[in-house]
């Protein structure tokens, strides 16, 4: 797809989304959380249920390496024309990376979620943009910082 002219990359890019938004795919992930979550909530104690949701997780780092969101295009007719930005952050995939997207007033916003610091697939995004002569504006960077805490184990 990348040879591909801008406009017909966009209209595959659309039904890849139409994809993944259909009613069944939508069911099937609440039912998959559904059931992670009971096999977590399923153990007597806090480290049984960390150590499953570890297991989960490392699982899932194995098989989910980005997650592509979009939002869809905000309609607020008139009021469009105050609003700069339109975002929906989450967590980003598991030690992996989130791309969430969402369009309002002619413009896109793109937020880039990830569980490490490098910015690789950022600045190769944006080689790409210029590449194609796509003007963007890089609003901010925020680095996540968490405390290294240890949870006391209860029994």
């Amino acid at each position: 797809m990348r040879d591909w002219p801008l406009d017909m990359q966009a209209t595959a890019y659309r039904g890849m989304v139409f994809a993944q938004t259909q009613e069944e795919n939508v069911l099937m992930g609440v039912a998959s959380i559904k059931g992670i979550n009971g096999l977590i909530l399923s153990k007597e104690s806090d480290r049984e249920r960390l150590g499953v949701a570890g297991y989960i997780n490392a699982l899932a780092g194995r098989v989910v390496t980005a997650t592509v969101s979009y939002v869809g295009k905000a309609n607020y007719k008139e009021a469009e024309q105050y609003i700069r930005d339109f975002r929906l952050w989450t967590s980003s995939a598991a030690d992996g990376l989130t791309v969430e997207i969402s369009a309002v007033n002619g413009r896109f916003t793109l937020d880039f979620l990830q569980t490490f610091s490098s910015p690789v697939f950022v600045n190769a995004f944006l080689r790409e943009l210029e590449e194609n002569g796509i003007v963007y504006d890089l609003q901010d960077v925020n680095a996540l910082e968490l405390p290294n805490i240890q949870l006391p184990w209860t029994e």
